[in-house]
């Protein structure tokens, strides 16, 4: 138990009965999960001038990222972001790797934005389609095998690579059970007889490759056979796949949730939260948008999925299309962020797209390839701001 302050005009409950004329601002450690207090304001914390320095958001659109591995099939995922934690890669693959990777210097976490294709493992083979997770363990021979865009017109592979220092596991779930935010029954891993075929990563010398990366290093291995020649296997370390759609999303009537109470994986102290479409806020005395928020534990990586049904965008308020399937936005620990004040005056009943939020907890770092399709003044983006 702790000693709770009070000082001038407040809500008792946070989050609802937000006092006539103010704007509540969440102060908070550890995200939403340590120490807390809520300050009520005149004006939104978010209707800002301009922001300068290093703690500025930033944004980007990823489908707009150059990526190397679109035209070179040997090239690895575009790095656009790091820490000594977490790497976060874009990947337009349209060839097969004539490779199998081996990554050692940690996890891998591929969240697929559009395209369809094979993930050909050590453990067997796994399809893959949009708005799907693929989870790979540290050391496991992989390969990404792209579907052929069946024609000129169709959506290019694009999928968002995260690597992690820390092991990728699933967070506790304490009171919400066995079955929320989905069922582990849901997961699917490789299998030996997937009864798909997929090209050779024999090369023309007759080898195949395991490209092995450690301390960020590269070196290969040859075989005079296929490494992934795998009869059998039995254990608790395998690949795995989570689609967006198998997940039950958490819904209050009368508050808004945390957005960890929607957190799919952790790594470590990082997390990565998957908001699914669903029913926001519907109590009269409840703070219809999210609340204002003090970035100061998190660096906050926020990417719009779309809605799932394939158009690439989501359904957003009276019938309009929500932010393009692909534009994030990175609030640095320090700032402030939530909705302004056109947000707060016409808040959604329904959260209509699939939103995938990574929190840091060091400082992200951009590379040029980042930098170079960065949106210009993103801190007054219409997207952000609202």
């Amino acid at each position: 138990m702790f000693a709770k302050h009070v000082q001038g005009r407040i809500s008792r409950q946070a989050h609802a009965r937000v006092p006539q004329g103010t704007f509540e601002e969440h102060h908070g450690r550890q995200g939403f999960e340590g120490d807390v207090s809520q300050l009520y304001h005149a004006h939104p914390t978010t209707d800002w001038l301009r922001v300068e320095g290093p703690i500025r958001p930033r944004g980007v659109q990823l489908s707009g990222v150059p990526a190397a591995d679109e035209h070179d099939e040997r090239a690895l995922p575009t790095l656009l972001m790091f820490n000594e934690d977490i790497r976060v890669s874009v990947s337009k693959r349209t060839a097969p790797m004539p490779y199998y990777f081996r990554n050692t210097d940690g996890d891998t976490l591929l969240l697929v934005q559009s395209g369809s294709g094979a993930l050909v493992t050590d453990y067997g083979t796994l399809a893959y389609g949009p708005l799907e997770y693929l989870v790979i363990p540290k050391g496991t021979n992989y390969r990404i095998v792209p579907d052929r865009a069946p024609d000129p017109g169709a959506e290019r592979h694009l999928t968002y690579v995260v690597e992690t220092r820390e092991p990728i596991t699933l967070p506790e779930r304490g009171m919400l059970g066995h079955f929320l935010p989905f069922d582990r029954g849901v997961l699917d891993v490789p299998r030996l007889d997937a009864g798909s075929t997929v090209p050779s990563a024999q090369n023309p010398a007759g080898e195949w490759e395991v490209l092995v990366q450690r301390a960020g290093e590269l070196s290969s291995i040859f075989y005079a056979f296929d490494p992934a020649d795998v009869e059998g296997w039995t254990g608790t370390l395998a690949p795995f796949r989570l689609r967006l759609a198998d997940l039950r999303p958490l819904a209050c009537e009368r508050l808004e949730l945390p957005p960890v109470a929607n957190a799919t994986f952790q790594a470590g102290q990082n997390w990565f939260v998957t908001m699914a479409p669903r029913p926001t806020q519907t109590a009269d005395d409840a703070d219809k948008a999210q609340p204002a928020h003090r970035n100061v534990d998190y660096d906050e990586l926020l990417v719009f999925l779309g809605s799932g049904d394939g158009d690439g965008e989501g359904e957003g308020d009276g019938g309009q299309a929500g932010p393009p399937a692909g534009l994030a936005s990175v609030t640095p620990a320090g700032m402030n962020h939530g909705p302004d004040q056109a947000r707060h005056a016409n808040p959604r009943t329904r959260l209509p797209f699939y939103v995938w939020n990574v929190d840091t907890v060091r400082p992200l770092r951009y590379t040029e390839a980042f930098e170079a399709v960065e949106i210009p003044d993103f801190a007054r983006h219409e997207s952000y701001r609202g």
